[in-house]
């Protein structure tokens, strides 16, 4: 009886340090890659944080900061949802009784069917030293995290209510509306706000008419000018359409 306890004993031990193993990895896996030192994937104990892998990875002096994106699985799972709403917007608005709305709309169709949902998430800091001490801008990383630091661009995008989608040189303090000269827009264009996303995910509405008109804004290297479809033309399908879709373009990861 007695070899029975201490067998079953043993066993329930075992159960236990196993199953705290797998809720509780002793490590992980995250990667790096894009203009660093030492790109690759990295085996960190658990509870590391960003700033470890940062540190580790060493970006170099091509690395353009502003652009750095931060991947995380979980969010990815959600940006497939936001993905999935889009498509089924646009789908509808490919019917629109409006021929440059339906035009527009099978533009954008196209541009985010070849785009996938990357769970990239703002990065409140790329310095090191001040993540260390500021805990809230230095996340505990997960599974699967990937950090990415791209060239810096030489140009920015224009796209949405427009004939075609635009890449057009950046010009440092050039206004975001200034560069509406070198693409127009459509009648599908709504004509009180753009959307301008910089590189590093913030998202700026501007209106441009008359009785709303911002300051100028200019656009960081790597940034998108998102041109809205008219708000009215959209309201049936979804009326959160164009803030969703400045949201997905954020997402994206800039390219050269």
């Amino acid at each position: 009886m007695q070899l029975r306890f201490l067998a079953l004993a043993a066993g329930l031990v075992w159960a236990c340090t196993a199953w705290t193993a797998t809720a509780h990895p002793a490590s992980l896996i995250a990667r790096v890659d894009g203009e660093v030192h030492a790109p690759g994937d990295y085996t960190l104990a658990a509870g590391a944080r960003l700033s470890s892998l940062l540190a580790a990875a060493r970006p170099d002096t091509q690395a353009y900061l502003p652009g750095a994106a931060f991947f995380r699985e979980h969010d990815r799972l959600e940006q497939v949802r936001l993905r999935a709403g889009i498509e089924h917007d646009l789908a509808d608005l490919q019917d629109h009784k409006r021929p440059e709305i339906a035009k527009v709309a099978e533009q954008l169709l196209q541009w985010i069917d070849a785009r996938n949902a990357t769970g990239r998430v703002p990065l409140a800091a790329t310095d090191v030293r001040l993540m260390q001490v500021q805990p809230a801008a230095d996340p505990v990383l997960a599974p699967g995290d990937r950090l990415h630091f791209p060239a810096r661009p030489t140009t920015i995008t224009v796209m949405g209510g427009v004939g075609a989608p635009c890449k057009l040189p950046h010009q440092p303090e050039r206004d975001a509306r200034d560069y509406l000269r070198d693409c127009p827009i459509t009648k599908a264009a709504d004509t009180d706000d753009l959307f301008v996303i910089q590189p590093d995910m913030i998202i700026q509405r501007l209106g441009i008419a008359l009785w709303n008109r911002a300051d100028p804004q200019a656009v960081a290297p790597g940034g998108v000018i998102y041109v809205p479809l008219r708000q009215r033309e959209i309201n049936r399908i979804d009326p959160s359409f164009n803030t969703d879709f400045a949201a997905f373009i954020a997402t994206q990861a800039l390219t050269p």
